[in-house]
């Protein structure tokens, strides 16, 4: 191994395409960081920053499969979001005011290959948030960082503001975790029998993302429209019941109260 590092394929293999570090290399061929560096600046291989060199040495990995990419657009449709602090890594973040959706957040990602750090539990005084008659609290859970989340942030914040990726899928599963997420079943008194609605709360999106969404709603057969007033959706009370049906069982306890459509028999024009 004395000297390979002086053949410009071998040392470009090494450090650009086996991502190795040029302290690892230094080691594997017993030479001097220094003398690597030098090497990879005679044969013109671009060097990379501290941060991306901090990041290949102690990045996390996971292998998301598909169920998790679905399950994450959910989260990221509703109240979850990824988190960067450079542009090669992210971290899922979600607050809840139930422990028991944390634990589950944190028991599915962790199923998916995802481990999190302590979930903190934050006291609100009476009057500190909108509408808040008396004390409460939250919950907060953060993931550690993963080089594979840092491809979806990016398409859910290709300019630091969350979007809709336009090549995302209204799965059972994505669409559950969205209604957990910003859904809300809602009875309207006028309509004597089966009037349960639902609202799927967009406000922070772009008004063309909403739309977007609604088309793909009336794909699977749903009665949808756009409130301009707050930029959500709802879902009429002649789709409720399908809707429900669609995205299935509620996976906790604490949000089972969203499929709690007393008068569920399916209702016809």
């Amino acid at each position: 191994m004395d000297n390979i590092y002086k053949n410009r394929d071998w040392l470009y293999t090494a450090y650009q395409t086996k991502k190795l570090s040029i302290h690892q290399i230094a080691k594997e061929v017993n030479a001097g960081s220094t003398t690597i560096w030098n090497w990879l600046y005679k044969f013109n291989i671009p060097t990379r920053s501290k941060s991306e060199g901090i990041h290949l040495a102690k990045a996390n990995h996971c292998n998301l499969s598909q169920e998790a990419k679905e399950w994450i657009d959910g989260e990221l449709l509703g109240d979850g979001s990824l988190q960067s602090e450079n542009s090669y890594s992210a971290k899922f973040v979600y607050g809840s005011k139930y422990l028991e959706y944390i634990q589950y957040v944190s028991d599915t990602l962790k199923s998916f290959g995802i481990n999190g750090g302590k979930t903190r539990k934050i006291h609100y005084k009476p009057g500190e948030k909108v509408g808040q008659k008396r004390d409460c609290y939250c919950y907060f859970y953060q993931s550690l960082s993963y080089a594979e989340l840092s491809s979806i942030r990016k398409r859910w914040y290709p300019k630091g503001k969350k979007i809709v990726p336009k090549d995302l899928e209204l799965t059972p599963l994505t669409c559950r975790q969205w209604y957990i997420g910003d859904g809300c079943l809602k009875h309207n008194k006028k309509i004597k029998k089966g009037g349960f609605y639902i609202i799927l709360y967009t406000n922070g999106f772009p008004v063309s993302d909403v739309r977007w969404l609604i088309s793909k709603l009336k794909r699977l057969n749903l009665k949808t429209t756009r409130l301009p007033s707050n930029n959500s959706i709802p879902v009429s009370a002649h789709s409720t019941q399908n809707f429900l049906n669609y995205i299935g069982k509620c996976p906790v306890k604490c949000y089972q109260y969203k499929w709690d459509n007393k008068h569920g028999a399916q209702i016809t024009e």
